[in-house]
């Protein structure tokens, strides 16, 4: 009887730290930064280096809901191994999957805010710009955002 607790109570443990440990990666989506070159005018440049602090606000918003999103999904994963009843697991599910889904949403919405503000900056300027769909990684998807493309001035 107490081998059988003990070979329970370690294989919980072991359980336990193999699902911990590997949810927090480094979140680390880098905004791509367009080079100022000689050849642009002043106007240009500025609209870029405009382009390129938009798209730096938008990686850094994403990062830091990538990384609410891997704590998040962390606890849920925590709680979801110390319930057995199939209704407050349900319970959990859903509260967390109403959770991430508010979290990625209110992200996009702010994202595509301060994008579409940046693209008419940078057109009035000059640029011919276009939002590229960039796949993300959440905790427990993958979503796609929208920063700023430079495709020509």
């Amino acid at each position: 009887m107490l081998k059988k607790s003990l070979i329970a109570v370690l294989f919980s443990l072991v359980m336990a730290l193999g699902m911990g440990t590997s949810v927090f990666a480094e979140s680390n989506n880098e905004a791509i930064d367009y080079e100022i070159t000689n050849e642009m005018t002043p106007e240009v440049a500025k609209a870029i280096t405009e382009v390129n602090k938009t798209n730096d606000k938008i990686y850094a918003e994403i990062n830091k809901a990538v990384d609410k999103s891997e704590k998040m999904y962390a606890k849920y994963q925590e709680q979801k191994s110390k319930h057995q009843d199939l209704a407050k697991l349900a319970k959990l599910t859903k509260d967390y999957e109403k959770q991430s889904d508010k979290l990625i949403s209110e992200l996009k919405v702010k994202t595509e805010k301060m994008t579409l503000k940046g693209i008419e900056k940078a057109e009035k300027a000059g640029l011919d710009v276009a939002i590229k769909l960039v796949p993300i990684e959440f905790a427990d998807r993958t979503e796609l955002i929208d920063p700023i493309v430079v495709i020509a001035w």
